[in-house]
């Protein structure tokens, strides 16, 4: 064996488990903030979007709902209000 070789396994026998767990656990960590960083884009950025064409004057043909919120003057989603079970519509 030459020296190379032992120095190879004296270092070996000197990275001991506490070093790895630091190594994993910043991997870890990273990847974290990886996912998170792609979750905040994968749900904000859309709206944004959506958001800067409204703004230029577009039409957000891909948006799902009414074309127009109630601060807009369009229709409450919630002012029909549910059916009785019989199927008939609800008195006021």
């Amino acid at each position: 064996m030459n020296n190379f070789q032992r120095l190879e396994e004296e270092q070996i026998r000197q990275y001991d488990a506490s070093k790895r767990r630091k190594v994993q656990n910043n991997l870890e960590h990273t990847f974290g903030l990886f996912k998170f960083i792609g979750q905040i884009v994968d749900v904000y950025l859309p709206a944004m979007i959506g958001v800067l064409i409204s703004a230029a004057g577009g039409n957000n043909s891909g948006s799902k709902g009414p074309g127009r919120t109630p601060s807009e003057g369009g229709g409450h989603p919630g002012g029909v209000g549910p059916h009785p079970p019989n199927g008939g519509i609800a008195r006021r």
